[in-house]
């Protein structure tokens, strides 16, 4: 089992993911706020670590370092989508689909489906035939609203963050970088493997 957790999972004071992925990807706007205790106690931010403690004590793997290609056994990932599509998808900047108007998050969000779709069906095209996936990749799934908006854009997150997850154990660690130490915790990117 190998999980991809969109979320700060090991956050110890000297933690350096956050300046180290904004150094390689910070000139395509894919940089992530610095996670620290307080930063997450004020944003009620703490599940990530919470949860660390739940995988560990399920004998999860939280070091990178320890997955290998095809491993066997439990390991879970922190990873952040931004610098994945960039990575994934050859994009010379992040898609903006969090925040703005409303019609270009939608138009973000088309071309989020679209990558999504192509990587997809290149890497692994019988997850296409899933009807969570057939249903959050559809072009009308844009057209939602509201709460049902924000919901389309998590979904898509969590393809990707699954999909990163396969991608990582399938490869080992040739097919990832990881930013930051295991030890004050760190956050893998997938990059494409020739």
């Amino acid at each position: 089992v190998v999980v991809a957790i969109d979320a700060p999972l090991i956050v110890q004071p000297e933690r350096r993911a956050e300046s180290q992925l904004g150094s390689a990807y910070g000139k395509y706007h894919a940089c992530a706020y610095s996670a620290n205790l307080p930063f997450l106690t004020y944003m009620n931010g703490l599940a990530g670590p919470h949860l660390a403690k739940l995988l560990k004590a399920a004998e999860f793997e939280l070091n990178p370092g320890k997955l290998t290609t095809y491993a066997a056994g439990r390991f879970a990932l922190e990873v952040f989508p931004h610098p994945a599509h960039v990575a994934l998808f050859g994009l010379q900047k992040a898609l903006k689909y969090k925040k703005g108007h409303v019609a270009c998050r939608r138009k973000a969000l088309g071309h989020y489906q679209d990558h999504l779709r192509t990587l997809l069906a290149k890497e692994v095209p019988l997850v296409l035939a899933a009807p969570l996936v057939r249903e959050v990749l559809h072009p009308d799934a844009t057209l939602a609203k509201g709460k049902a908006l924000k919901n389309l854009e998590d979904r898509l997150d969590a393809v990707t963050c699954a999909y990163i997850a396969y991608h990582c154990w399938k490869h080992g660690a040739t097919g990832f970088q990881v930013f930051g130490c295991n030890d004050h915790g760190c956050i893998v990117v997938p990059h494409l493997v020739a």
